[in-house]
């Protein structure tokens, strides 16, 4: 029995000491330490996380090219995905990420909230393929897109940020924020403008994204924004301009980055207002510890 032990022992040596000089143990070993990662391991840890519902604006005055980044002449809903983009690297692993678009009156949640650094690559995808073409509306309630996007954040426990330019369409003065106001301090948010401070022509883009014309203001008021002037623009020949004068009331057919009324939504949210101009503003905008809550995280 001894002899068979010392038999065993000396082959096992033999053995161990060629897997030594070749490297065969070392892979071995290696193999051990890794095995863990093979079944991809993941727990429930306290963290800081910043959980982030991105509502983008693409109704159509975000096709205006008055924006300087990433080149002069850029349509701000460019600088609003690259925004998203750096905003969500940005936030510390554990947090959650969703993104919503907004046209008319309704803020659409594309997926339901994903950890950022697990799914960032399939999140990036989706924010890159945002496009003026899935606008299902032309025309823009900001107020109260702002209000419905605070209950869908609120709804998934998450912080809101919204990228727009403050244009709505049709135009009012001021917004009426009444039910906005109610629910101020329900969520912690950001509001980030975009856009540039001289009103310019909107854009009509073709199927490559040419610019092929601008809205006029007899376009602005077929679209239904002033009754009163439908009849007599509807009168006008194909390509006919209307009198001088006669259509100074419209305004929706230019646009800029809409100050007041923005600041007018900050107030009555009370979420800051940041105006960016590259995607470094909101990521600056966004590192502020007010947005992060300590919370149990998948790591």
């Amino acid at each position: 029995m001894r002899h068979n032990v010392k038999h065993w022992w000396g082959h096992f040596r033999v053995h161990l000491r060629h897997g030594i000089q070749n490297g065969a143990i070392f892979y071995l070993l290696a193999g051990l330490v890794l095995l863990p990662v093979w079944f991809e391991p993941q727990m429930q840890l306290q963290s800081v996380v910043q959980d982030t519902l991105f509502v983008v604006d693409i109704s159509e005055s975000m096709n205006v090219r008055d924006v300087d980044y990433p080149k002069p002449q850029t349509d701000r809903l460019t600088l609003a995905k690259l925004a998203v983009r750096e905003g969500m690297s940005s936030l510390p692993c554990g947090s959650r990420v969703s993104v919503g678009l907004f046209a008319g009156d309704e803020s659409v949640v594309l997926f339901e909230p994903l950890e950022v650094c697990q799914h960032f690559a399939s999140i990036e995808k989706v924010v890159s393929g945002l496009d003026r073409r899935m606008r299902w509306i032309g025309d823009s309630w900001v107020t109260n897109v702002l209000t419905a996007s605070i209950i869908e954040a609120q709804k998934r426990k998450m912080n809101l940020v919204m990228i727009t330019d403050g244009d709505e369409m049709p135009q009012r003065s001021a917004p009426i924020v009444t039910e906005l106001a109610k629910l101020r301090g329900k969520i912690k948010g950001l509001l980030l403008g975009v856009g540039g401070d001289a009103l310019q022509p909107i854009p009509k883009l073709n199927q490559k994204d040419e610019i092929i014309g601008y809205w006029t203001r007899e376009d602005a008021v077929l679209e239904g924004n002033h009754p009163n002037l439908l009849p007599t623009v509807r009168a006008l020949a194909p390509g006919e301009r209307a009198p001088e004068g006669m259509l100074d009331e419209v305004t929706e057919h230019i646009s800029s980055f809409n100050k007041v009324f923005m600041q007018a939504l900050s107030q009555a949210s009370g979420f800051e207002l940041v105006r960016i101009e590259t995607p470094i503003d909101a990521v600056k905008a966004l590192k502020n510890s007010t947005y992060q809550k300590q919370a149990m995280a998948e790591r």
